[in-house]
């Protein structure tokens, strides 16, 4: 080989090993999962849970950063602002994406623009009356609601929570007035229910669980979209009793906007395994009644979109304003 062609080849090796170099498979540094609420809160636990398996595979720390405030949108915010660079992804749940860009007069990111990752699970609802109501389902409650406004009292977690747009919700579309009793937890609800303090309230299953066991309620439907709840496969879902309302609490992984396919690839597939894992779901969805879904980005996307129509008309029922 003469000197000239050596050195040709030489510069051309050369050239090439920056190229090589940053063409290293995602991720080659520590990924950031922003969750939206306090350490310990249930998406914590999920996040963390999620974080660690896949740090495992990704060769990479996954470290939660906890950015709690105004319903989600601190974190979020944080989260849409990030570098689009797959190194930070937000846990986030329907609550953010579908009611506070319509209970809130401003936000400071676009949920619509966040990249879509996956779709984790859903916090089935069970509507539960006290054992002495004479209702047998859905439509007999609504029926003595109606002969009785006000006289049927229906216990929430709060203003904007699931269980009070539940009750404005029935109110407007089937004419029965329920006496609103709001609560600030739900062991504050649960007591009141068992003390028939309260006729109504919902929860998930599994925080029903003692009081369904011992009969001092009955569950009268669970709020579990086309399919009956897995924690409750003997009661019907609100679905099969005609009544189209499925707008029940989610959690989500997200991007911020423009973050590439690799990324969201990567991040889909790994969890997409854990949530076919029987063993992870019982630790960590089973404990908090949340039936695992997970499925494509694009299947994300269309939920929340769909989630996202129904909070406009909550908020709109209900007259809901977050501050």
């Amino acid at each position: 080989m003469s000197l000239g062609i050596f050195l040709r080849a030489a510069v051309l090796a050369c050239s090439v090993l920056p190229v090589a170099a940053h063409a290293q498979p995602y991720p080659v540094k520590p990924v950031r999962m922003i969750v939206t609420c306090p350490p310990g809160c249930s998406p914590d636990i999920l996040g963390r849970a999620i974080g660690q398996p896949v740090s495992q595979v990704f060769g990479q720390p996954v470290v939660v950063e906890n950015r709690a405030g105004a319903n989600g949108n601190i974190g979020m915010d944080a989260c849409a602002k990030a570098a689009p660079d797959g190194y930070t992804l937000c846990m986030s749940s329907n609550v953010t994406m579908s009611l506070n860009p319509f209970a809130y007069e401003k936000l400071p990111f676009e949920p619509q623009q966040m990249v879509p990752i996956i779709h984790l699970g859903n916090l089935d609802q069970a509507i539960a009356v006290h054992a002495s109501l004479p209702a047998r389902d859905i439509r007999e409650l609504v029926e003595l609601a109606r002969a009785k406004p006000g006289g049927v009292a229906w216990a929430s977690l709060g203003n904007g929570s699931t269980s009070h747009l539940y009750l404005e919700w029935f109110s407007a579309k089937t004419g029965a007035k329920f006496l609103h009793v709001p609560y600030k937890g739900s062991p504050e609800a649960i007591r009141a229910l068992a003390a028939a303090e309260v006729m109504v309230t919902t929860l998930t299953p599994r925080s029903l669980g003692p009081l369904i066991a011992s009969n001092r309620v009955r569950v009268l439907a669970v709020v579990s979209g086309s399919k009956r709840s897995p924690l409750l496969p003997e009661v019907p879902s609100l679905a099969e009793q005609g009544y189209e309302l499925d707008f029940r609490n989610w959690f989500a992984l997200f991007f911020p906007k423009d973050t590439g396919a690799e990324p969201v690839q990567r991040w889909n597939t790994e969890v997409n395994k854990l949530l076919a894992e029987r063993s992870f779901t019982e630790k960590y969805f089973a404990a908090s009644a949340m039936t695992p879904t997970g499925g494509t980005p694009a299947d994300l996307a269309a939920i929340a979109r769909a989630s996202r129509k129904v909070g406009a008309e909550l908020v709109n029922i209900a007259k809901l304003k977050f501050e």
